[in-house]
């Protein structure tokens, strides 16, 4: 371990590598325990359960995209820009041949805790808000031009940046997320 990071962002590290390849059913605290080198007993001390530890890693996760959200309409004014970094978020994973936390847990919806349920949601939720927010200003202040409502374009956009993920995943081909991040972004000008 290092000397920068505590034991329970290392846990959380590994854990959100772990659901990025996996899913969250598809590991144990013992495979965490083996990468990180400690004890379980370790893990339960910061996590007493796996709902507890998906919990931290969806509030972990929502946490830091809305310092990055910020982050990115503080530093850039153009709204077609702010659509070309948010799309570096969720090409982000694809380098790795991953998806994005939010969208493996989405797959194991049926499984999780309602509070990592309720995360999930109000993750998509910000994500949903911001993309309608960033579309309506670029549309008024004329950086973008798109037929049809702010808030249906914004449910497109996210749903084919998590389709472009899968399917970038499943070829181990990262030029089809970005074919695919660019046309969204072109048929919005």
């Amino acid at each position: 371990m290092t000397k920068t990071k505590n034991t329970a962002e290392i846990i959380l590290d590994t854990a959100q590598s772990y659901v990025q390849e996996f899913g969250f059913n598809g590991f144990s605290y013992a495979h965490i325990a083996e990468k990180v080198g400690i004890r379980t007993a370790s893990i339960h001390y910061h996590f007493p359960n796996k709902e507890d530890l998906g919990e931290a890693l969806i509030a972990r996760y929502h946490r830091r995209f809305i310092a990055t959200i910020a982050q990115i309409d503080s530093e850039t004014p153009n709204h077609l820009e702010k659509l070309r970094r948010f799309t570096l978020l969720y090409s982000g994973p694809v380098q790795d041949y991953c998806t994005c936390l939010s969208v493996m847990l989405s797959s194991d919806l049926a499984t999780l805790s309602e509070k990592v349920r309720e995360g999930l949601a109000q993750f998509f939720t910000a994500n949903l808000t911001w993309l309608e927010r960033v579309l309506d200003q670029g549309r008024r202040e004329g950086h973008l031009n798109f037929e049809g409502a702010a808030y249906v374009r914004s449910h497109q956009f996210l749903a084919s940046l998590q389709g472009a993920q899968l399917l970038a995943r499943s070829f181990r081909d990262l030029s089809r997320f970005n074919m695919i991040a660019e046309e969204l972004i072109s048929a919005l000008t």
